[in-house]
């Protein structure tokens, strides 16, 4: 008999497709920002380049914590979720 040390659980939870979209528009965002953050210093508008970059990092680490915080308000037994049982 299998006790439960014994026993790996791996879950891979699939992303709603208004989450991808969400992220394509994010990473677009990124792009625009960061180059409007290159031309600024280019052209040297400093303020205008801090405030880009600024931005853009804000928007990154928001986008991160998301992405990785996603999955902890689902119910356990959504469908969108596949599990993995396998012996040690």
């Amino acid at each position: 008999m299998m006790n439960n040390a014994d026993v790996f659980t791996i879950t891979m939870r699939k992303r709603a497709w208004w989450f991808w979209v969400l992220a394509g528009f994010g990473l677009q965002l990124e792009v625009l920002l960061v180059q409007t953050a290159l031309a600024s210093l280019r052209e040297s508008e400093y303020r205008a380049s801090t405030i880009s970059w600024i931005t853009a990092v804000v928007l990154a680490v928001v986008g991160v914590f998301g992405w990785l915080r996603r999955g902890d308000s689902r119910k356990p037994d959504d469908p969108n979720e596949s599990v993995l049982r396998t012996k040690a």
